[in-house]
């Protein structure tokens, strides 16, 4: 499958993460890519590396195949006036695939051709993209097959896919979108108790970073659930299970569900 010219509207931390992974391993010529991005700065970098920078969203309509949207989902509503007359003038109809947050498929479809003739494909990816070691979710019953293929060998240098209906997207969006946040919460959390019992900074987070690495290789190659490895863990009267406890008093696990529960609310909500 041939995915034709790419344009990406926005090159911020997640479409430049995109970017990024295609010029790495060459899945797409830099010839085949552009931008639309306002910021010399940020266009620079793509720039030199071969990628063009199209002026304005009318010729990168008439040049693209496939359009990521790119921008944050609150300036959506801003932008999307421009996209539709530069759309209506380009006289052309590429597939478009979006990573904002919260926004539909019926409302970029309505937005952009205020008819419902224009392949989207809905996605919600997450930041380690930017190593390479991403997770997107594709609402794979909104868009043909055949975009959804493409979206998979777009993002496939960058991350690991699921497909997903897009009435659970705000549920993905909330736990592997926003998850990494509660990761990076979590470590710095062990990192500073590290501190706090005497560790210093360094070898505190070496050591959170490195018990983090560990639990989750073994999680992912031992088969067993989580609450199995926590009983391995917890010797009958010794220190992990004392510290179990704490965490329970501290409604741990039920902070984590108002987490993940507040995000996708709040995922519905940019969707309004």
């Amino acid at each position: 499958m041939t995915l034709g010219n790419i344009l990406f509207l926005g090159t911020g931390n997640m479409g430049g993460a995109i970017l990024r992974g295609l010029l790495a391993k060459g899945a797409v010529p830099a010839s085949q890519l552009a931008v639309v991005e306002p910021s010399d700065v940020l266009a620079a970098e793509f720039v030199n590396a071969g990628v063009h920078r199209l002026p304005s969203t009318l010729e990168g309509f008439a040049w693209a195949d496939v359009v990521l949207l790119c921008v944050k989902p609150q300036i959506f509503k801003s932008v999307a006036p421009e996209w539709r007359n530069a759309l209506q003038k380009s006289g052309r109809r590429p597939n478009f695939i979006s990573i904002m947050a919260g926004v539909t498929t019926d409302t970029i479809k309505l937005a952009l051709a205020n008819q419902l003739t224009i392949d989207v494909l809905r996605t919600m990816p997450n930041l380690p993209m930017a190593i390479g070691q991403g997770t997107v979710a594709f609402a794979y019953d909104q868009a043909s097959p055949e975009l959804v293929e493409k979206g998979k060998l777009i993002f496939a240098p960058v991350a690991k896919t699921a497909n997903v209906l897009e009435t659970q997207l705000d549920a993905v969006t909330a736990l592997s979108g926003s998850g990494p946040a509660w990761v990076f919460q979590f470590v710095e959390g062990l990192a500073q108790a590290g501190v706090l019992v005497g560790l210093s900074r360094d070898v505190s987070m070496s050591l959170a970073l490195s018990t983090i690495e560990g639990s989750i290789a073994m999680l992912r190659e031992s088969g067993k659930s989580p609450a199995d490895l926590t009983t391995a863990v917890c010797s009958p009267g010794g220190t992990t299970i004392y510290g179990v406890q704490a965490l329970e008093e501290g409604k741990f696990r039920a902070t984590i569900l108002k987490a993940v529960e507040a995000a996708c609310l709040r995922s519905k909500e940019l969707g309004k």
